[in-house]
């Protein structure tokens, strides 16, 4: 999702952050990256995200991550 790509860090940690907007974020930017490059690891990653990533670690763990080195984890 080039429009997450182009934000702050800070602006996307804070987005990541967000309790229900964090999870739409991952989802919209996890999809969008298997749409650009369809490869397993972007498919089982994104469908990890798609049924757990209601669990708020995984959000955390990426937040942290744009934070520290503008990536996400597997992405």
């Amino acid at each position: 999702m080039e429009w997450f790509d182009k934000q702050s860090n800070i602006v996307k940690f804070i987005l990541l952050i967000l309790p229900f907007v964090g999870w739409i974020m991952e989802l919209l930017v996890r999809w969008s990256q298997v749409l650009k490059d369809a490869s397993v690891l972007n498919i089982v990653v994104a469908l990890v995200y798609t049924f757990l990533g209601w669990a708020w670690f995984l959000g955390l763990i990426d937040a942290i991550l744009v934070l520290l080195g503008n990536k996400m984890l597997f992405l």
